[in-house]
């Protein structure tokens, strides 16, 4: 073979690695199924192990590197089963095979009768396909549009998985907290906690949008299943939306009337709140860890932080449930002259609690996917 073909072939394959070759290999590690690391090990060996066999001269046949690995990780995707394998994504790859054989000789024909054959026209005429080739990349901007014919993506070029909605459901679920405990703070200091209440029950709802977008991503992601089954998922997703309806109650509560005019008994509300706050503060770091969880492919470090934080927030609910019954018990010795106050501060006391408890749920709930 002659040097200037090797050298020719050489700048072809460095040329569509730097330009496009990212996003072949974003489609294949990301897009098809889940990889984790051992997933990602099997795909590999299974893919050189094929490739090694039919290059043995017994069989001489020549393969696609490219084609077996794509084969190689659908199968590492069906193993954890059908719904695991984006079959879409798999489909347009399959298609462009097919298109990529005509198109490639219809580009070989048109580049040989240009240049009649001859060496020399060949050379004049490479340096203006590779500036065509360059000008279409640049035209293109930061889109590079063969992607497209791959996988389907959101806008910004990166899919939504429903880990990541989960994510912004359990924002959504903490800024809602965050506007009850400060009614509850406003209301404890003599004020009007109206607006905080009001942009709790905003909130709440905006929770409760997501939580609709995120059950039918969850039922229409057929990845999903790597990790998690869908029944625990939509599980793990109620769980969480409960801490905002319960957030939400608290806030209602305190919409009903004054709260009971002493001051020990709202200092020990605030202490309540502060003990919530917590709380919830330790779930939304269990949420962080079960994204990284998700995102790491399940490594050990990342299991054993996510199971410390589950159990950290089950240690922050009991330390709640220890102030709740402090300050209940000072409601009950005290209130005597005030019982109706004195029972509302006791059913906010109750409804705070629950937020405590639903953070509690919510974080066991992630536990299967541990004990997988």
């Amino acid at each position: 073979m002659r040097l200037w073909l090797i050298l020719l072939g050489s700048a072809g394959i460095a040329i569509g690695v730097l330009t496009w070759g990212w996003r072949v290999m974003e489609t294949i590690g990301k897009k098809i199924t889940d990889i984790t690391p051992t997933r990602g090990f099997a795909a590999e060996f299974g893919a050189a192990t094929t490739i090694l066999v039919f290059s043995m001269p017994f069989l001489a046949v020549p393969v696609s590197t490219t084609h077996t690995l794509v084969g190689a990780v659908v199968g590492v995707g069906l193993a954890g089963g059908a719904k695991a394998v984006d079959f879409r994504v798999f489909g347009k790859i399959a298609a462009s095979w097919v298109a990529s054989v005509p198109a490639a000789a219809f580009g070989a024909i048109v580049l040989f009768v240009a240049s009649g054959g001859e060496i020399l026209n060949m050379i004049v005429l490479l340096p203006l396909a590779f500036m065509a080739v360059g000008y279409a990349i640049w035209r293109s901007g930061s889109e590079i549009h063969v992607e497209d014919a791959l996988s389907d993506v959101g806008g910004d070029g990166h899919p939504v998985t429903p880990f990541d909605l989960f994510h912004d459901h359990a924002q959504a679920v903490e800024e809602t907290v965050e506007h009850m405990l400060t009614a509850v703070n406003t209301a404890c200091d003599g004020n009007d906690p109206s607006d905080a209440i009001q942009a709790t029950i905003e909130t709440e709802l905006k929770a409760d949008d997501i939580k609709s977008d995120l059950r039918r991503l969850a039922m229409d992601d057929k990845r999903l299943g790597v990790y998690v089954p869908l029944d625990d998922f939509l599980y793990m997703v109620s769980r969480q939306d409960r801490i905002a309806d319960y957030a939400q109650n608290v806030a209602e509560q305190l919409a009903f009337r004054p709260l009971m005019d002493d001051d020990e008994a709202k200092a020990n509300l605030k202490s309540m709140a502060k003990a919530v706050s917590e709380t919830v503060a330790k779930y939304e770091d269990t949420v962080e860890a079960l994204r990284d969880f998700s995102i790491s492919g399940q490594t050990k470090a990342a299991e054993e932080k996510l199971a410390e934080l589950i159990r950290e927030v089950n240690l922050k609910e009991h330390e709640a449930d220890g102030v709740e019954a402090m300050a209940a018990t000072y409601v009950f010795t005290n209130g005597d002259d005030a019982p109706l106050a004195a029972m509302h501060m006791y059913r906010v006391l109750q409804r705070l609690d629950d937020v405590a408890n639903a953070c509690e749920k919510a974080a066991n709930a992630f536990l299967p996917i541990l004990n997988r």
